[in-house]
């Protein structure tokens, strides 16, 4: 495998002829099947990336061939019962069964404001992150409740790293209300090390009066831990 730099010069006439070295290699190429001869040969053609998320998205931006209508503080949204259905186990129960939003292909939602039903919708359809901002609650209350498990997701992630000392009850809170366990968990985390300071805050107090399920699970958390904090 290896050969010593002295064992090379002593033998200068047979490797180095004319001050120069040639070297033979052996290539090892681990993979299913290579073919070079055939790869320089044959001619490639670049695939085109799958549009599927942008067709979706124009369905929707569009209107077109929609087949249901969707009411939300007054105002009408098209949609397609089919992809509803698909996104969401919460929509297909109602468009599967004899239930008044199927008969009547209407379906009125009294506790989502219109951007962020927005928002929701286009992640039904071309499967984006939304803008969340200032909503990023809001979402995650529309997410749970169509069953919407990677935008949930999504939303945890952007309450998570909005994490702060001032913030971490009120979003314990809504981890819990909404069984999100990889926010509450990090929230929970979050709570044991910076104990001190968030048992201080006014919101802390509020959880402390208005939810002491809440604490116990965090003074329970904290017990538990396998370093102190």
């Amino acid at each position: 495998m290896f050969i010593l730099q002295d064992l090379l010069l002593s033998h200068t006439r047979n490797s180095l002829s004319d001050d120069s070295l040639t070297l033979l290699c052996k290539v090892s190429i681990v993979q299913d099947y290579l073919n070079i001869s055939d790869q320089n040969r044959k001619p490639s053609i670049q695939v085109p990336r799958c549009t599927l998320a942008d067709d979706f998205g124009e369905l929707w931006e569009n209107s077109s061939f929609t087949d249901c209508c969707l009411v939300v503080a007054g105002q009408e949204f098209q949609a397609h019962k089919v992809i509803l259905a698909a996104r969401s186990p919460v929509f297909k129960a109602m468009f599967e069964h004899d239930m008044e939003e199927s008969r009547k292909n209407r379906v009125v939602i009294y506790d989502l404001e219109p951007q962020v039903f927005r928002a929701m919708m286009n992640f039904i359809y071309p499967g984006k992150v939304p803008n969340l901002h200032s909503m990023t609650d809001a979402v995650l209350y529309a997410a749970d409740k169509y069953c919407l498990e990677v935008l949930k997701v999504m939303c945890e992630d952007a309450l998570c790293r909005d994490l702060s000392v001032e913030k971490v009850a009120h979003t314990l809170f809504l981890a819990d209300l909404h069984s999100a366990g990889h926010l509450k968990t990090k929230t929970l985390d979050f709570i044991a090390a910076h104990a001190s300071e968030v048992f201080e805050t006014s919101s802390w107090k509020t959880m402390m009066d208005s939810f002491p399920y809440l604490v116990a699970e965090t003074n329970n958390s904290m017990a538990s831990a396998p370093c102190p904090f």
